[in-house]
């Protein structure tokens, strides 16, 4: 047992021996300490994700059109008639049919009925080829519940227009993450801003080519290409290590949240660098953070910059969408091209 344990611990130190790490030695002291400081290589601390292959699937949608059936599904909290009937009203008056999921109306404590309940509510409309888009009721908690037992392949040849944001984020990279496209955009419980509401037909329609911001300080200028991936930095950050993990592997970032602590931010930001997925990315699109708690903490506009500054990619700081009052649509998993120049930062959808 002895000679087995002496032969196993000389062959982990010949492992370790042999691993491609840097160590520097810094000169400067503080606190009269001599500061020895690591420097992980990045290549090899990213070895899953360096052999994780990019999408390559292209699938879109068919635009709507008027006489189209959507539905309304409820994959998190629960709503009430009276929240949607404004939302339904929008949509029927695009000249849309407009069906509403069997658990749409269900509650379960927060959620919009049992886990049995939404993945039936969800599932159907997926399956019915007759309906063309599926708008999420709203957000909250409770995406992630039921998507292992959601079956996506019927997208794949069948595919439909998934529209949603927050806690919807999870549908909307489990997608992504097969090539579907989906919209991040406002929700049948919210469709009350005209802009948004205008810009959401828009994208619905075939008619969304781009959006466009002044240049501010906290861009940084460059252009690249890739998919647009991402949405809620919370739903991101919850879906490491999963089956739905996202796939950022040469795409566009887009990120937003609201009512965390700015530390929280640091932390999830933290994690995607260390994770390696921020060393995939060719540039990232920063959405609202709203209703943030600073606390002792830096800003939300120091963090980021911190986190993504030295990535050497271009970022677009500002884009109104997310959970804000104006939350303009994102077509997400679509291949686009991100300019950001002294005077204007430009997200075009190809």
């Amino acid at each position: 047992m002895k000679s087995k344990s002496l032969f196993s611990l000389m062959t982990l130190a010949l492992a370790l021996s042999s691993c491609t790490k840097e160590y520097v030695t810094n000169e400067y002291i503080t606190n009269e300490y001599v500061t020895n400081e690591y420097v992980y290589n990045r290549e090899y601390y990213s070895t899953v994700l360096s052999q994780q292959a990019e999408i390559t699937e292209r699938i879109r949608p068919a635009y709507l059109k008027a006489g189209d059936t959507v539905a309304i599904c409820a994959t998190s909290n629960y709503v009430t008639k009276e929240q949607i009937v404004n939302g339904k009203s929008v949509l029927e008056s695009w000249g849309l049919v407009v069906v509403e999921a069997d658990n749409l109306y269900n509650q379960d404590g927060r959620y919009a009925g049992t886990v049995a309940d939404r993945v039936e509510g969800l599932q159907k409309m997926i399956d019915n080829p007759n309906v063309k888009a599926i708008i999420a009721a709203r957000g909250g908690y409770g995406c992630a519940q039921i998507m292992a037992m959601v079956d996506l392949k019927p997208m794949i040849n069948n595919p439909k227009w998934v529209v949603g944001y927050s806690d919807v984020t999870v549908l909307l990279i489990s997608l992504n993450n097969i090539g579907v496209e989906t919209l991040h955009g406002p929700m049948a419980k919210d469709l009350s801003d005209k802009v948004s509401v205008e810009n959401l037909k828009d994208a619905l329609f075939g008619k969304l080519t781009e959006h466009s911001i002044p240049t501010n300080d906290n861009c940084i200028k460059g252009k690249a290409e890739g998919r647009l991936v991402g949405g809620n930095l919370s739903m991101i950050y919850s879906l490491g290590g999963t089956l739905f993990d996202l796939n950022a592997k040469g795409a566009i970032l887009f990120i937003e949240d609201t009512g965390e602590s700015n530390y929280s931010l640091d932390r999830m930001l933290t994690n995607l660098k260390l994770s390696g997925k921020l060393d995939y990315v060719k540039g990232i699109v920063v959405g609202d953070f709203t209703n943030m708690n600073q606390g002792s903490d830096k800003s939300v506009e120091e963090i980021i910059k911190e986190k993504v500054g030295d990535l050497g990619i271009p970022v677009m700081y500002g884009l109104q969408a997310g959970h804000a009052t104006r939350n303009l649509s994102l077509y997400m998993g679509r291949d686009v091209k991100l300019e950001v120049g002294d005077d204007k930062a430009t997200l075009s959808f190809k």
